[in-house]
């Protein structure tokens, strides 16, 4: 009698060399920075304009609703924020210059949030390999971008470039060292 064993071959999986996806994302990010560079004015003017148009259908639409489910106990507290954002809209599509302003404390409050957040994941991410520092340059260029924000808000458009630029280049890092980082690790 004669036994045979089949020798059976396991494979690690393998990391991908790169990550195509944040590459190109990262790299098309840092090209609208670029380019908002050359246009400021023009751009927070647009970035108003579309947040009136925003503001006007999300009304439109939570006043249909208001009036719609009315029987099913929508309150009173829902066809305010209706009129609200009309009238929000209405405002930022009059007048798109102090909307823009208004738009600029509200996203320099957010991206210096960002900051904060993206510096606290860089010192846990410090003794992990690539990329940290990057995360840290990220997180403190967003910090003094949301404060340019409040400072500044006509130059609100300069700072969101400055930081579209960072936050690409940070993506474009990551898609091209963080999957061979990986490989160190348990799984390669």
């Amino acid at each position: 009698m004669q036994t045979t064993h089949a020798t059976q071959t396991f494979h690690a999986p393998q990391a991908p060399k790169r990550d195509w996806g944040l590459i190109i994302g990262g790299i098309a990010l840092a090209v609208v920075g670029a380019i908002l560079l050359f246009w400021p004015g023009l751009t927070m003017v647009t970035i108003a304009t579309v947040a009136g148009v925003l503001f006007l259908a999300a009304g439109a639409v939570d006043l249909v609703n208001a009036f719609r489910f009315r029987a099913d106990g929508v309150s009173g507290w829902a066809i305010l924020n209706a009129i609200l954002d009309l009238v929000l809209g209405i405002l930022f599509l009059v007048h798109p210059i102090t909307g823009a302003v208004v738009l600029a404390w509200f996203v320099g409050a957010g991206i210096a949030a960002y900051g904060v957040f993206a510096i606290v994941a860089a010192v846990g991410m410090r003794g992990s390999g690539t990329g940290w520092g990057w995360m840290l340059a990220l997180g403190v260029v967003s910090v003094i971008c949301g404060i340019g924000f409040f400072l500044s808000p006509a130059a609100v458009a300069y700072f969101v470039a400055f930081f579209l630029v960072m936050r690409g280049i940070t993506m474009a890092v990551y898609g091209a060292t963080a999957p061979q980082a990986l490989c160190g690790g348990l799984f390669c």
